[in-house]
Formats: structure tokens, C-alpha cells, sequence
């Protein structure tokens, strides 16, 4: 191991600023020590006691370019912070805390999980820190269970103890996503038993996998089920959230302008973040952000472009679970509005964490990792607009925060819904896949194009977020595959020309309806006309039945469910007020409406809906 200059007393001591950094130009902003976090080993095997001690695990550089340890190998915690730029992460999340393992099997799991942490797993790559935390909450779990059996150490584990606990975590009823992840970190304790004598020695399951194991064969895609496992919010509570979010917007303003004639405090009045919360509710729901990206937008993040005569509208944010970095979002000319009221609330909170950076940077007095910590993130922190108060002082909001934010704003707004900030991005999902699928035209004003298609989407700025395409994909087939689901129940009534063929599959008995269903929507083109369900695998008519409803009822591509009943009704109510208008206008409108009357008159037979007797008799004799 290569040998530092820094000491292991050093780490409990307070670090000494050396001038102001004046001397060597501009300020250096605190930041990593690369060159020694690089000199560390990449595994803690065959090392001695000492040595592996004193292996680095976090280190900074403070304002004059010392290096300051945080903390080491041979620490019961290891302080991750400097390794977190996501501003919604809470401080415990940022620390590895070894005492949850029992004391015979901590060094072989820390020997592990550095080696995993510094080399990743093959054609992976290293784990982000925050996998870090998860799997050693699982090695805890693991290594509480061997211990319960009176064994040692992990290389004393044999396949009779593996299947054992295996069928221990299926009866609790534990859900497959988190069984995933415990027989995962088993495999992982065993890919790296090379990195510690006591590491488990046996492979937990040698023809199969963690994800097998756990019951995961044949589903498809991380995001399909993530979208599964996220609850929609519900259409009546979405408009209820979002008009009670307006209504705090309309009246910010003469709020912010009472607060600042010091008719109220800033920081500390009653329902002082109100307005916080109403704004990330409305560009939670607007742009598709998660809570950390929300959590990352600084001032002066909106801008508006004209491309190809469209007037787009932008908001810049850090885009962390992919580590994309800098992207941006698109939101309607309503987002601009949001960002400024935003901008006007945050102020007093930037101030006043501007003044409080200012003071520490002036103190000659030497400061502790744990002022090293907080002056971090404050520089961090300064242009941010969601921002809040914490025992660490003023911060951006963390993931836990916004989880307490979202439920006390849906109580707040009279609703009985447990909202959580991912269900924002979801129903933008859902209500994108809405829009294409012509039920609601919510989006057509946001994103300026008369359909939405996402090449048109990235092609409009490389920018921005792709996995918030992979998630409204995943949307979409979840949808359709509901739809096709409603197609194939045994009494749901059809019309339009391709009903007989799919009401013939009924009687068809599939091996994996479900699997079918998901392939199906996965292949098969739907699109909504608005009036019916065009499953056309090419042009078909062209769009012309868009304008001639009757057109769909007898087109072989065409569907009518349920869902378009209310259209069909208005269209029968319609055409029944034209009988009169067309008889003035001659035998060709006369024969146009009756067609179209009696089309419409079908529809709602087949569909079950009942019309009154003078439908369908074709009688209307032109004067």
C-alpha cells in the first residue's frame, strides 16, 4: 500500500486553514483529494492489520489545498459525503455504518464491499454509493441470520443453510424486487471470497441466479415493473392537487409582497413553505422530474426557444440516477410563472446561507470535517429554490422530506391519497400515453406538436432525460396491455370491423395471458382516432377516418369499446338534430346523414347502449 502523509490522529483533529487562499489566486472550492483517494489500494486482502487500518476511504481538500481524511478502513463508520452530489440525499444515507454487522463477520464483509465498491462487478462497473448502504444493509441480514445458527463465519455456510434462508425470506411475504436484492449481495459475498479467508465460500445457487431464485422469470424490464409498483394518482385526486396548487400560486404574490413590507417572517411564519410545495407539486407533475432533479434546480433554470416556427419552453436540472448530469426538461409557458415565484420565495433562504458561507469563509480559526461537510454543501445549496430548514441548517430538500412535504400537501388540499413524489412522475407518464393515444390533448400545448412522437422529442433537444422516455414507454405498453386485457373478457361488448376477429381469441385458452398481453402491446401499432381504436399496421386509411367516424365502424382495423359510448351517443344525438337540416339541402346529405345516423345507431347496439325506434328506418323523404 502506498504510504500518505496523513496521520490517523489527524482525523479527529481540526483542520488548520492556511491563509485564505489568496495566495495561490482565487478560492479554491473544497473537493475530493483525487491524487490520494487514487494512491489507495484496490483491495484490503493481504494487507496487514496496520495497513488496512489506515487504507483511506474518504478525503477532502480543505480551502488551502491540504488533504483532510474523513475517514478510514479501520473507523466503525465510513463518512461517504464527499461522494454525494444529489441534494435530496439525506446525511444518513452518506454513511456506512459497520456496526449493524456482527463483530465474526465485519472485516470479511468491509473486505467485500470495498473491493466491490473500487472494481464493480464484471461488465458493470463500480456500484453508486447509495447500492453501497443497500447492500450492507442486506450483508447485516445475512450475517445475522448465519450468526443465529451458531456458525462462525460465512466460510463456514453450507447449501442446506443457503436453501434455509431462502425459504425463511419467501415466508415472510417479502415482495420479489427486495428478495432480488438480498440473494444478490449472496452471490456478491461469494463472486469476491477471494478478498477475505472468512468470505462465504460456496456458491448459493450454481445453475441458477439471484433473480431466478427470487421469482423473477419472465417479467420484463426494470421500468415496467417500477411503473407497476408506483401508484397512479387517481384522476379526480390529480384535479383536485393540482387547482388547489394553482390557488396557492394566484395568490403568492400579495403573500410574497406581505413578507416583504415584514408583515410576516420569512423564514419561520406559519405555511411560509406553502408556496415551496404548491410549485414542486405543479413542475413534479409538468415536466416528469424526480424529486432530486426537482431538488437541483438553481436560479435563472427556465429559457424559450423557436424551433421550426414551435415555441419550446425549458428548465435546466441535474439529472443524478443516470449520471447524465445537466439536462433539460420540457414545460409549458405556465413553468416560467412557477420558476419566478420560486425565485422570489427562495430569496430570503439564499441570502441568509450566502452570509452564513461568508462568515466561515472569513474564520481563521481551523475547521472540522464536519464544517468542511456543511460548507460543502452550502456552496452547493446557494442558488437553489427548494430549500428548507434542518438540523443541519438550510438545505435542499431531502428524498425523506419530500416524501413528509407530499403527504401533508395532499391532506392539506382536502384529499384522501398518500402522495409521494415519484407518483408525479408517473401520472406525467400516464397522461403523455393519454395524449398519444388521443384521449386527452393535456400535453398538445406543452410540448407544441400536433401529435407527440419521441423521436420529435430527442430530435428537439439532445438534452434532455431519456429514461423519462423509458418510463412513459413502459406507460404505454402497461396501457395498452390494459386495454387488450378489456378486449378479451368474456362479456365485454365490441363494435367496429375488427371485433368478430378478437372476440373469436376468447375462446382461445393461452399458456401466459399475461405475457401475451405485454407482447401484444409491445408489437401491435393502437392508435385512438378519438371515436375508436385504429390497429392499421401500416397507413391504413390514411387518417381520413378521423374525420368520418362512421368509417371506423365497418373499417377492418378498426375497435370500439366502452370508452368511446359518451362519442358515439353525441354523434347519434347529433345527426338525428341534421335529419331536419339535411332534407332543405337535397338527396345526397339526406342519404350522408341517414348513413351516418344508422352507423352510429349500430355502434351503440353492439356496445349494448339502447336507442330510441326511430333509428335505422331510412325513411326521410326530401322535399
Amino acid at each position: 500500500m502506498a504510504k500518505t502523509k496523513i496521520t490517523q490522529t489527524q482525523l479527529a483533529e481540526p483542520v488548520k486553514i492556511a491563509g485564505t487562499g489568496q495566495e495561490r489566486g482565487a478560492k479554491t472550492r473544497l473537493s475530493k483529494a483525487y491524487e490520494l483517494l487514487a494512491d489507495q489500494p484496490a483491495s484490503l486482502a493481504g494487507l496487514s492489520v496496520e495497513e488496512r487500518s489506515n487504507v483511506v476511504v474518504s478525503a477532502v481538500l480543505d480551502e488551502a489545498g491540504n488533504t483532510v481524511v474523513i475517514s478510514r478502513v479501520g473507523d466503525p463508520v465510513w463518512e461517504m459525503w464527499p461522494y454525494f452530489s444529489r441534494p435530496n440525499v439525506p446525511n444518513s444515507v452518506k454513511r456506512l455504518n459497520w456496526s449493524t454487522i456482527p463483530e465474526a463477520f465485519r472485516e470479511a464483509c468491509q473486505n467485500v464491499l470495498y473491493h466491490y465498491w473500487k472494481v464493480g462487478r464484471p461488465g458493470v462497473g463500480p456500484p453508486a454509493e447509495t447500492t453501497l448502504l443497500k447492500t450492507l444493509h442486506t450483508m447485516s441480514v445475512i450475517c445475522r441470520f448465519v450468526a443465529s445458527l451458531g456458525l462462525q463465519s460465512l466460510a463456514d455456510v453450507q447449501p442446506l443453510h443457503i436453501a434455509n434462508y431462502v425459504h425463511r425470506q419467501k415466508s415472510a411475504g417479502m415482495v420479489a424486487s427486495t428478495m432480488v436484492n438480498q440473494f444478490a449481495t449472496l452471490e456478491l459475498l461469494y463472486h469476491f471470497r477471494d478478498q477475505h479467508k472468512a468470505a462465504l465460500r460456496v456458491h448459493p445457487w450454481p445453475e441458477s441466479s439471484a433473480v431466478e431464485v427470487a421469482g423473477r422469470v419472465g417479467q420484463n424490464g426494470v421500468d415496467a415493473r417500477k411503473v407497476s409498483l408506483t401508484p397512479l394518482i387517481p384522476v379526480e385526486v390529480a384535479r383536485r392537487l393540482f387547482l388547489y396548487a394553482e390557488e396557492i400560486l394566484a395568490g403568492a404574490e400579495e403573500q410574497l409582497d406581505e413578507r416583504d413590507r415584514e408583515e410576516r417572517s420569512a423564514l419561520s411564519a406559519p405555511g411560509h413553505t406553502t408556496i415551496r410545495d404548491a410549485c414542486f407539486y405543479l413542475l413534479g407533475v409538468l415536466t416528469g422530474m424526480r424529486s432530486s432533479e426537482l431538488s437541483s434546480i438553481e436560479v435563472s433554470a427556465g429559457r424559450t426557444e423557436v424551433k421550426n416556427g414551435f415555441v419550446f419552453h425549458w428548465v435546466t436540472a441535474v439529472e443524478y440516477k443516470t449520471k447524465k448530469g445537466c439536462v433539460e426538461y420540457l414545460m409549458p409557458a405556465m413553468g416560467h410563472r412557477i420558476l419566478r415565484i420560486l425565485e422570489r420565495w427562495s430569496l430570503p433562504y439564499r441570502a441568509r446561507l450566502a452570509k452564513q458561507i461568508s462568515m466561515m469563509e472569513r474564520k481563521s480559526q481551523s475547521l472540522t470535517p464536519k464544517q468542511l461537510q456543511w460548507l460543502i454543501t452550502a456552496r452547493s445549496n446557494v442558488k437553489r429554490l427548494f430549500l428548507g430548514n434542518s438540523r443541519y441548517g438550510l438545505v435542499a430538500l431531502s428524498s425523506v422530506g419530500w416524501e413528509m412535504v407530499c403527504a401533508s400537501f395532499s391532506r392539506a388540499a382536502g384529499v384522501d391519497w398518500k402522495l409521494a413524489p415519484h407518483q408525479m412522475r408517473r401520472l406525467y407518464a400516464y397522461t403523455f400515453v393519454r395524449h398519444r393515444l388521443g384521449d386527452i390533448l393535456f400535453l398538445k400545448e406543452q410540448f407544441k406538436h400536433s401529435s407527440i412522437d419521441m423521436t420529435q422529442l430527442y430530435g428537439s433537444n439532445p438534452l434532455q432525460d431519456v429514461a423519462l422516455y423509458d418510463d412513459i414507454l413502459s406507460e404505454l405498453i402497461a396501457y395498452k396491455a390494459g386495454v387488450v386485457a378489456q378486449w378479451l373478457e368474456k362479456d365485454e361488448p365490441l363494435a367496429g370491423g375488427a371485433a368478430p376477429r378478437l372476440m373469436e381469441m376468447r375462446a382461445h385458452d393461452f399458456d401466459n395471458r399475461k405475457e401475451l398481453l405485454i407482447e401484444t402491446s409491445r408489437r401491435v401499432n393502437m392508435r385512438s382516432t378519438g371515436h375508436s381504436w385504429c390497429l392499421a399496421q401500416d397507413e391504413g386509411c390514411g387518417g381520413s377516418g378521423i374525420y368520418a367516424k362512421g368509417a371506423c365502424g365497418d373499417c377492418r382495423n378498426g375497435v370500439i369499446d366502452r370508452r368511446f359510448i359518451p362519442i358515439w351517443q353525441e354523434a347519434y344525438r347529433h345527426h338525428k338534430e341534421l335529419r331536419m337540416d339535411a332534407q332543405e339541402l337535397g338527396p345526397g346529405v339526406v342519404m350522408r346523414v341517414e348513413r351516418d345516423l344508422n352507423q352510429a345507431a349500430k355502434i351503440l347496439k353492439d356496445l349494448g347502449v339502447e336507442v330510441d325506434a326511430e333509428e335505422g328506418d331510412g325513411q326521410i323523404t326530401p322535399r
